[in-house]
């Protein structure tokens, strides 16, 4: 639906009510014509095919307008006869203009700055394949735009995309008869846009189009057109004419009124040839007076048919009456006979009781059926727990083999990776010792080599020091003394350099193995912090939650009891989950048993298959599917000569279980009677292991030796083994009620022990870091001190050097003593050499052996572990596989139980469903059916149902007869006696709906016409004075004479305002100028006079002179200034005046001019020339 319009306001504060000619009452099948004379219906032809219908879907071209300057016959309807009230309204012209020119003062005086409407204003037009124009914008000012341009520029092209784009006909444009013939040449499709302004408080749905709306319309040479109205994004909003007629029709932009778009053709006649007929036509078109004239002719169009139906209407209510009197009497007497019909429902009423009481019978065979069908599942389900027992604990023991298998497997990497590891590294120490055998037998040949060398070269420099002794005397000699001694010193320096040497590996060594030892605390050191902190927050969660027996469950817990709670569907409540009903009486023991029992205390006790299933579904969709839910039925277990013996504790022993079923449960799956519990590790190898094995023992819990929380599995494997497992503390917290304070006392034992390992491994650590420490310090100061040894080493060499030079000196030889001596000199570096090199590789070649036999120790023990290993997993295995069959040989049994359990209780569903169809058969069909004849009644012994059924039979048989002969039955004859009174009734109802529609109608049609007249007054007085106003403008005195009897309008203009006459010239007798500015004011009055929004003129001074068209232009802002917020589009071909285009509200468009585009003759042929000699 669209929104209503809305109501424009002028500026003298009174409401202008001009209805739209699109108005709703001139659609439908009640647009009736008035009854006119033939002279008159002619007349009214010729102007109805002067201009496009609103109901036209195609773009018609108008003809030529029809010159008619001869008096209007009178009035020959009697419509018009009440619509001119012998034009009594008109008859006081001179009071009329008087209240006006009031009016026009009183605004003049008021009418502030121009300003901007916020909506209905055109921001911009884009053309695309219009006309002559491929693409054409022009951008629009709020409120006086003057679009400027040279012929085939564009400006009349601007007004005729306004009107075609807000739902114009072609025709109405004079650009064109339809819209294919506007499409540009050499295209198929032309488009138009439209940019509108929409803000303020009465904008246009500004939820869906924003601050602007885009209106498109794009048609094509097939004869296709179509709108588009987008939001100021560009996003399509519609695609529908009648969305774009609503727009505008909110608006009231009236584009297709002649008067608000003023077209170049239409501005030429009005403005130098329209005749007084033509302009009174312009002016009622343009002021709404027709379209309100022809909506009230609709109204009284519509009274007449009204007032027609109901003189129809009363002659046939007296044959409806007729009717409802006919069907009154049959049904009277159909009324009078009872007597049999009483009988008949009586015989009915038994004779449904004894169907129920049929059905009743079958119901209690079906109730007997299903009372033995359950007696076989109660039997089932009893076989289905046996087994399932069975299954369980197969199952419980098959998980703990694979569980010592996998913890074996996990083991026999590592030791293969280390036995590997030892393998290569006694490789590696085997090559090194065959390495370092050759290399030493070479060093030994080579060191015996240089002792023989030093010994003849000593020998040879005796032999020459005793003859040149014998030629030079004691001074030589002592030369030769003191260079011994030094050479002595070089000795022993060299050597206390050696030791120095050799003893830095050692000091590697020990800061290696310092390093070691720190790097090998530092992993149990963060296990102890990481248990140490796990128990403490274990603690912590057990003083926060002392009263929450939830707390060591998963969150979801607490719904699943509410959902359980709520839940009427379990045969018996399910009992859980099993920790909540276990109170811990020896709290040392709850890591132990709440490791191995596991899931199993966050699991539920059920009593039947169903519950089992209804249950498990429960908790797969609380996520918590992994919780078990065991089958639990019988009398509660005889443990006596089932227990161990009384001196040991068992778990059945240190908890207390308040329910029956969670404690044949936990008896019968973890064997809690046969679990015996001993703190001390080698006490409990000692009872287990160490002679007999005791007597009703299953396995043992052990604490460990040094590890709080932590503990050992005793059992026995195949042929009484021992099997020992360990047991790891569990996550979370615990879910077994406890003595509260017990437990905390218990965890908080644990807690400082864990921190004293804790501190003890730290402080083991810190000593190994300071021992590491320390080491470093001793190998920074065994370099310092080795340092100065060498520096010793030097100057001893500098001074055996220095007394070598004296000897030199000494001479009187023939320098064979000094080459003997530089022999014996590189004789006894050689053999140093040597040595240094043997000392090494014997050290070597005993570190090497030493070495390679350590490795190879390594690589048995390794190989003997691996050995071991694989063993035990063999053995492991072998379990695994033989607990297997066991298993799947009682899976398989339990199968082949729950299969028949279920093919059971398929069958007892079956029954259930038959009895509740049998049980509401009979309570919806039977019941129900005999309930309709009354209350249950007694039936004899001869009531049966095909004796009763033939009883009625015949009663009904003759009340048959009895209704043929009526003519039909009971019920017929009652409803159509219904039927006949209400369509009476309704008959009664619509005529008066039509009296009061009528009474209505005519009052306000009387209504309309009232405010016609005032409304043909006050427009026409108006217009007048608006007239002289603006013709005062040049100092014109004239006057606008307005005959609707004769449906006239003409001018009088006098232009020299100091002639007598008052009575002014017609505009035949007016120059060209002063004829157009003339006509230029009877524009602008009649403008003023109307409430659109929007205003166009198409070359408005193509006929004035300087003058005229200087003062027209100014005139024509002014008049626009006073029109507050109204949007006017004035064409004009010529250049304006200077300082117009100045102004704020003043915007000047100029269109390019289309001779830019355009080539001379000349420059065409050249260029064509230039081609022909290029190719």
């Amino acid at each position: 639906m669209a929104p209503q319009k809305r109501v424009r306001y002028d500026e003298d504060e009174e409401a202008t009510t001009v209805e739209s000619a699109s108005s709703a009452l001139r659609t439908g099948s009640l647009n009736k014509r008035a009854r006119l004379s033939s002279a008159h219906s002619a007349s009214e032809s010729r102007q109805q095919s002067a201009s496009p219908s609103s109901e036209s879907e195609s773009d018609e071209e108008l003809p030529d307008a029809i010159e008619d300057n001869g008096q209007e016959a009178p009035p020959t309807t009697q419509y018009e006869s009440i619509r001119d009230a012998d034009w009594r309204h008109l008859a006081n012209p001179d009071l009329d203009d008087a209240i006006a020119e009031k009016r026009i003062l009183a605004k003049n005086r008021r009418v502030g700055e121009n300003r901007a409407s916020e909506n209905a204003i055109i921001e911009e037009i884009t053309c695309y394949n219009f006309m002559c124009h491929t693409r054409l914008n022009c951008k629009l000012g709020p409120l006086i735009n003057f679009v400027v341009g040279m012929n085939g520029s564009g400006k009349s092209a601007v007004l005729t995309a306004i009107t075609l784009c807000l739902g114009g006909k072609a025709a109405a444009t004079n650009r064109g008869a339809s819209l294919k013939s506007l499409i540009k040449e050499g295209t198929e499709s032309a488009k138009l846009e439209i940019r509108l302004k929409n803000e303020g408080n009465d904008a246009y749905q500004p939820d869906i189009y924003g601050k602007s709306i885009i209106i498109e319309r794009h048609f094509s040479k097939t004869g296709s057109s179509g709108f588009k109205l987008k939001n100021h994004a560009g996003r399509i909003i519609s695609s529908k004419k009648g969305d774009v007629d609503d727009l505008v029709e909110y608006y009231q932009l009236q584009v297709d009124n002649p008067m608000n778009v003023l077209t170049q053709d239409a501005a030429k006649s009005f403005i130098t040839a329209s005749t007084p007929a033509q302009k009174y036509k312009f002016f009622v078109e343009g002021v709404q007076l027709e379209a309100l004239n022809n909506d009230y002719k609709i109204v009284l169009d519509t009274c007449e048919q009204i007032d027609t139906r109901l003189q129809d209407s009363i002659d046939d209510i007296k044959l409806l009456k007729k009717k409802l009197d006919d069907a009154q009497a049959k049904h009277k007497a159909v009324n009078e006979r009872n007597e049999m019909k009483s009988e008949l429902r009586r015989l009915g009423g038994k004779h449904a009781w004894s169907q129920v009481r049929d059905q009743e019978v079958k119901l209690a065979e079906i109730d007997q059926k299903l009372a033995d069908h359950q007696q076989q599942i109660n039997d089932a389900e009893a076989r289905v727990t046996e087994k399932d027992e069975n299954f369980q604990k197969a199952e419980d023991l098959l998980t703990r083999h694979k569980d010592a298998c996998t913890q074996l497997q996990d083991e026999l990497p590592a030791l293969k990776e280390e036995e590997e590891k030892a393998r290569s590294v006694h490789e590696t120490a085997t090559k090194d010792v065959a390495a370092i055998h050759t290399q030493h037998k070479i060093i030994s040949d080579d060191l015996k080599s240089a002792l023989k060398s030093v010994k003849a070269v000593q020998d040879a420099i005796k032999a020459e020091e005793k003859r040149l002794e014998d030629a030079n005397g004691g001074v030589h000699a002592q030369k030769v003394q003191d260079l011994a001694e030094a050479k002595e010193t070089l000795e022993n320096a060299k050597a206390e350099f050696l030791r120095s040497e050799e003893a830095r590996p050692q000091l590697e060594e020990n800061l290696r193995s310092a390093s070691a030892t720190a790097r090998n605390l530092e992993t149990p050191l963060q296990q102890r912090t990481e248990e140490f902190n796990n128990a403490k927050t274990k603690l912590t969660h057990l003083d926060s939650n002392q009263g929450d027996q939830l707390a060591g469950f998963e969150r979801a817990m607490a719904g699943v009891l509410q959902i359980i709670q709520n839940d009427r569907g379990f045969r018996e409540k399910p009992v859980g989950p099993v920790g909540l009903h276990i109170k811990l009486l020896q709290p040392k023991w709850s890591n132990a048993i709440e490791s191995k029992m596991g899931a199993a205390l966050s699991g539920f006790v059920v009593t039947s298959k169903p519950d089992q299933l209804r249950l498990s579904d429960i908790l797969r969709k609380n996520k918590m599917g992994w919780c078990p839910v065991s089958i639990v039925n019988g009398p509660p277990l005889d443990l006596s000569g089932n227990e161990p013996d009384p001196q040991y504790d068992t778990i059945y022993r240190v908890m207390s279980i308040d329910n029956e079923l969670v404690k044949r449960q936990l008896i019968i799956g973890y064997a809690i009677e046969q679990t015996i519990l001993i703190e001390s590790r080698s006490q409990a190898i000692s009872v287990m292991y160490d002679g007999p094995r005791p007597r009703n023992v299953r396995q043992c819990f052990a604490m460990h030796d040094s590890k709080r929380g932590f503990g050992h599995q005793l059992s026995f494997g195949p042929r009484n083994s021992r099997e020992l497992a360990p047991i790891h503390p569990p996550k979370g917290r615990p879910k077994m009620r406890t003595d509260r304070a017990s437990q905390i006392n218990n965890q908080r034992e644990i807690v400082d022990h864990l921190e004293r390992q804790k501190k003890t491994l730290a402080d083991e650590y810190e000593r190994a870091r300071q021992e590491a420490g320390r080491c470093k310090a001793a190998i920074q100061q065994h370099i310092k001190e080795n340092k100065t040894l060498k520096i010793a080493c030097q100057k001893a060499e500098a001074k055996v050097e220095d007394i070598e030079g004296d000897l030199q000196n000494l001479g009187g030889d023939d320098g064979q003593l000094d080459s003997l001596k530089q022999e014996l000199e590189s004789a006894e570096k050689q053999k140093a050499i040597c040595e240094d090199a043997y000392g090494g590789a014997s050290l070597e070649k005993q570190h090497q052996n030493s070495l390679s036999t350590e490795k190879k120790r390594a690589l048995d023990a390794s190989r003997a572990r691996v050995v071991e290993l694989e063993a035990q997993i063999l053995k492991a295995r072998d379990k695994v596989n033989r607990t297997e069959k066991v298993r799947n040989h009682c899976l398989s049994a339990k199968n082949l139980a729950v299969e028949s359990l279920e093919d059971l209780e398929y069958k007892k569903i079956q029954i259930e469903d038959e009895r509740t169809a049998q049980a509401k058969s009979i309570a919806e069909d039977f019941v129900v059916q005999a309930e309709k004849y009354g209350p249950r009644v007694q039936l004899g012994p001869g009531d049966t149902t095909k004796a009763l059924e033939k009883r009625c039979e015949s009663l009904h048989s003759q009340l048959s007869a009895y209704e043929r002969a009526q003519g039909g039955t009971d019920q017929e004859i009652h409803e159509a006696a219904i039927e006949a009174l209400n369509i009476f009734r309704n008959a009664k109802r619509q005529r008066k709906g039509l009296e009061e529609l009528l009474s209505l109608l005519k009052q306000s049609f009387v209504d309309r016409m009232e405010q016609f007249r005032k409304f043909q007054r006050h427009i026409s007085a108006r217009s007048r004075i608006s007239f002289s106003y603006l013709l005062s403008e040049r100092a014109f005195r004239g006057k606008l004479t307005i005959d609707h009897k004769a449906k006239l309008l003409d001018v009088h203009v006098e232009p020299d305002e100091t002639s007598r006459s008052g009575k002014g010239r017609q505009t035949k007798t007016l120059s060209g100028g002063e004829k157009s500015f003339s006509s230029i004011c009877l524009l602008l009055s009649l403008w003023e006079a109307m409430g659109a929004p929007l205003r166009c003129l198409d070359e408005f001074d193509v006929f004035m002179d300087d003058v005229n068209r200087d003062v027209s232009t100014k005139m024509i802002i002014s008049a626009a200034r006073k029109a507050v917020g109204r949007q006017f589009i004035l064409i004009t071909p010529k250049a304006l005046g200077a300082g117009i285009g100045k102004a704020d509200d003043v915007r000047i468009t100029k269109l390019l001019d289309p001779r830019l585009n355009q080539k001379q003759i000349d420059e065409m042929i050249q260029r064509q020339r230039d081609g022909e000699a290029g190719d």
